[in-house]
């Protein structure tokens, strides 16, 4: 990745993202000189702080390029609770305006710099995604080490990665068998570092959010129940109080029980 110009040519005016990267203390490892200069510069502008060393006490992140997820630098940086990203890190917090999760496996140095054993054979096509759906498919692709296909041709493509099982490429798909999967596939073969069997991938993108939505839906409601049930105790231990509280109320727009 090239490093991001600071004159705004990518279409970020500069004055709305100067807290960026606040709270950051950064060191880089594996740029040139004038690349190194750059992202240093373009992350110190936005907040953040050169902690001057990936050993340095206080780094919290450290951004490497060019580094592969064993080697000797990222090994002892994750051993001492830093996170360990890649450039595209960067790329992408400056490009959206906001920090991108670390966590992510888009941001994890690959484990070599050659792909997955066996990714070279893959021809992978998408559909449905949008801009930034898009963009992280076709970067995970090419972590990987396999080819990016934009066009779906049956006699190449191998999978297609499908947000809605809908539309003209998926119809072709489906009638010359090329597999169809979601892009969580492509996340467990990065993490994993190996072309995984896509049993468990095959429920559209948009049926893997549907499903994803529901389990936290029931995880909030199962909060939310917690919380009544705590109120309900608390109402419980304090009722001998209300009930003569309520006993001693007469609400004169209430008509008495007839005996």
């Amino acid at each position: 990745m090239s490093p991001h110009d600071g004159g705004g040519d990518d279409g970020r005016d500069g004055d709305g993202d100067g807290l960026l990267f606040a709270g950051v203390r950064f060191a880089l490892a594996g740029f040139d000189p004038v690349t190194e200069s750059q992202y240093r510069a373009d992350m110190v502008e936005r907040g953040g702080a050169d902690a001057g060393g990936h050993g340095e006490a206080g780094c919290t992140h450290v951004v490497v390029f060019g580094l592969v997820y064993d080697d000797p630098v990222c090994v002892a940086a994750r051993g001492g609770g830093k996170k360990v990203v890649t450039e595209l890190w960067v790329d992408d917090t400056l490009d959206t305006g906001a920090m991108a999760d670390a966590d992510r496996v888009i941001y994890r140095p690959v484990r070599d710099l050659n792909g997955i054993p066996g990714s070279q054979s893959l021809n992978i096509c998408l559909t449905g995604y949008q801009k930034d759906g898009r963009e992280d498919i076709m970067k995970m692709v090419s972590l990987m080490g396999a080819r990016f296909s934009k066009p779906l041709r049956a006699d190449k493509v191998s999978h297609l990665i499908c947000y809605k099982f809908e539309g003209e490429k998926y119809e072709l798909a489906k009638k010359v068998n090329i597999n169809l999967v979601n892009h969580q596939w492509l996340e467990a073969c990065l993490k994993a570092w190996e072309i995984l069997p896509i049993d468990n991938y095959r429920n559209s993108g948009w049926e893997q959010e549907m499903m994803e939505a529901q389990v936290e839906d029931s995880a909030d409601e199962a909060e939310d129940a917690d919380r009544v049930l705590s109120r309900s105790r608390g109402i419980a231990r304090r009722a001998p109080i209300a009930e003569i509280r309520m006993g001693t109320h007469v609400d004169p727009d209430v008509p008495k029980p007839v005996p």
